[in-house]
């Protein structure tokens, strides 16, 4: 906690100090809460940053005289929403020897990092299995240590 409390600190004293904008600055404050009530023109400033080509963060040195340890890294990623598979097949008999599911695994929707999403409908292929889009992710980390969650998105 006290380390959220000076990071918050240091960087509500020195935002804004060399920044493109604010609201790129506020990204750092508000994408490790995946980006709460208040931070709506942070996250568009985001979104902006990605569909111009650039890191969806800009540098921390841009928005303050002190690093703080405060890094960033961003990449590719899969959606892969939530689904059933069968677990156990049972045997039903017969000449042609048929199967027939008999329990279900749900898998619940997860994102997977540092990929994207291929699909081939013809085969209903996809890699990452079951996956269904491509879309970003991004991570705030201070002297090494992931701050936040990661938040995945997808413009």
């Amino acid at each position: 906690m006290k380390r959220l409390l000076a990071f918050f600190f240091l960087l509500t004293l020195s935002l804004g100090a060399r920044a493109e904008s604010q609201d790129e600055c506020a990204i750092w404050l508000c994408l490790p809460g995946g980006f709460p009530q208040g931070c709506a023109a942070a996250h568009a400033a985001m979104i902006a940053r990605i569909k111009d080509f650039k890191p969806p963060l800009p540098s921390f040195g841009s928005c303050s005289d002190d690093s703080a340890g405060m890094d960033s890294r961003s990449g590719r990623a899969a959606y892969v929403p939530a689904q059933q598979i069968c677990s156990k097949w049972v045997d039903r008999g017969g000449r042609n020897g048929s199967t027939e599911c008999a329990g279900y695994n749900v898998i619940p929707e997860h994102w997977v990092k540092g990929t994207t999403c291929t699909r081939r409908n013809k085969d209903d292929y996809s890699n990452p299995q079951g996956c269904t889009r491509s879309g970003y992710y991004a991570e705030v980390y201070q002297n090494g240590l992931q701050f936040g969650e990661t938040y995945y998105f997808s413009p």
